[in-house]
């Protein structure tokens, strides 16, 4: 698993993303593999690939700081892939599990909008803005919210 992050890490997406599938041959149920692997997919545009292995990752007990990411990415890549109930039910979730994540709020809110329910999407936004903008977990995510803002009706 290490290797997988230092390739990860490194720029190297493809090579973690073989690296992965060849562990996941083995030990199809580990949490952190399923969560490198859905990773490497999605860092390489894959949203659709990744959903399965994010989804398999939470299921079968991924914990810590991945655990909250795990949530953050598959609504995320469901969101992008135009599955936005399921996202939706994925980020509340999250959401529940980890109330304080400013970040899950974000994703939640642009998954809001393409519901069309833009009102609670930008009330959502502002709240976060006036209490977390300066949260790690924002910074985390500042790439990818930005590319999302001028996109949030496109699908991939």
């Amino acid at each position: 698993m290490n290797q997988i992050q230092l390739l990860l890490d490194e720029g190297e997406l493809e090579k973690a993303r073989v690296e992965a599938l060849d562990h996941l041959k083995v030990d199809e149920e580990n949490a952190e593999v399923n969560y490198l692997c859905a990773v490497s997919h999605d860092a390489q545009g894959m949203e659709r690939e990744a959903i399965p292995f994010y989804e398999k990752a939470i299921d079968h007990g991924i914990q810590g700081d991945r655990r909250t990411q795990a949530y953050i990415q598959l609504g995320s890549s469901l969101r992008c892939t135009g599955k936005y109930h399921e996202a939706r039910e994925v980020l509340e979730k999250g959401a529940r599990e980890f109330s304080g994540n400013p970040a899950i709020k974000v994703f939640h809110a642009m998954t809001l909008y393409n519901l069309e329910q833009s009102p609670e999407a930008v009330k959502q936004l502002l709240t976060v803005l006036g209490s977390h903008a300066d949260s790690p977990w924002m910074k985390k995510y500042r790439k990818a919210i930005s590319f999302y803002a001028g996109r949030l009706d496109q699908t991939w």
